[in-house]
């Protein structure tokens, strides 16, 4: 397991964080339809073009998390193959080997979706555990070094929804055990995109939801150490946001958190980044960011060939301001990367 915690170190190491590039292709094509472009709406492999083509992105990013297709791409040999890479591997002359061998960690969508668990609630299980073995050795041999898990839940605190949990943490414990049994590192998202209820009862759910998956990856043994959560940054008023909140289900060993901001705010999360790292915790800390600064340098962009270099202007604005959250704190919780 010590490779594993090196590269999950990595994912922390010199103040930078992860960029989410993994949006279902469906809400990415309404969103690229709708940025207001005078020609045809651009596609997703321009759309990663563009993003991953940033100067110096390696400077505010550790990794990224890309779709399946964008390696299956490589994988097929298909039209977008000089889009996404030119071989397998982080070696390749595509864009992605050249992304790799900046510095910069490829990572894989490995959910595929949620379903229903129960006909009679809405009552949803993340889904993708069939077949995972085989599909992260494939996007492995294409470059990828560690692989993301969506986790379902709920914000509502009841019967149904506790059994929801457990099947959910269940699962994302079992693809964690996979990942590491073939040297992958696993990255969980819990607790994000709640739109139910309070926003005390979210938080509730957070903790409860956190606290179900650490508890079953203890249970089979996976390596602490190696893993990343992912949950949404919450600013606790008057409370250290470490031991008052939500973040306090995470045990001490874990291999890092990475916040994001469930209202696509930028602003947000980095606030909440800032208490985060202000208040010590024993695990290093970084930002998962999407949305929050994709849509600027999208808007930017719009798909013009000449407003390229708008587009990561404002990527790197974004990421810039994310990364001064950070402070040192990333740093000091980083040795050996």
């Amino acid at each position: 397991m010590e490779a594993l915690q090196r590269r999950t170190r990595r994912m922390f190491a010199f103040r930078r964080g992860i960029l989410a590039l993994d949006t279902a292709p469906d809400e990415l094509s309404v969103r690229l339809s709708s940025v207001g472009s005078t020609g045809p709406a651009p596609d997703a492999a321009a759309y990663r073009d563009m993003v991953l083509g940033t100067p110096h992105l390696a400077s505010t990013t550790s990794a990224v998390v890309l779709p399946p297709e964008a390696f299956g791409a490589a994988a097929t040999g298909s039209p977008q193959l000089s889009t996404v890479g030119s071989a397998a591997g982080p070696r390749g002359r595509g864009l992605l080997g050249r992304v790799a061998a900046s510095g910069v960690l490829l990572g894989v969508r490995a959910d595929s979706g949620a379903e229903s668990l129960s006909g009679e609630r809405d009552e949803l299980v993340t889904t993708g555990l069939d077949g995972l073995s085989d599909r992260l050795r494939r996007f492995q041999a294409l470059g990828a070094s560690f692989a993301v898990w969506a986790m379902s839940s709920g914000s509502a605190i009841d019967y149904g929804a506790l059994r929801t949990l457990t099947v959910n943490s269940q699962a994302a414990a079992r693809f964690a055990y996979t990942c590491q049994t073939l040297g992958v590192v696993p990255v969980i998202r819990v607790g994000t995109r709640m739109h139910d209820g309070s926003p005390a009862q979210r938080s509730a759910a957070r903790a409860a939801a956190l606290l179900s998956v650490c508890g079953h990856l203890e249970d089979i043994e996976v390596d602490l150490p190696s893993v990343v959560l992912s949950t949404e940054a919450e600013c606790v008023h008057d409370a250290d946001p470490v031991t008052g909140g939500p973040l306090v289900a995470l045990p001490d060993r874990l291999g890092g958190v990475a916040l994001t901001a469930g209202d696509n705010a930028l602003s947000t999360a980095v606030a909440a980044v800032t208490a985060v790292c202000e208040a010590g915790p024993p695990w290093p800390v970084t930002f998962y960011l999407g949305r929050e600064v994709t849509r600027p340098a999208l808007l930017a962009w719009r798909g013009r060939t000449g407003s390229v270099r708008a587009g990561h202007q404002a990527l790197r604005d974004g990421l810039t301001t994310a990364r001064a959250a950070l402070g040192g704190r990333s740093l000091a919780a980083a040795p050996g990367s």
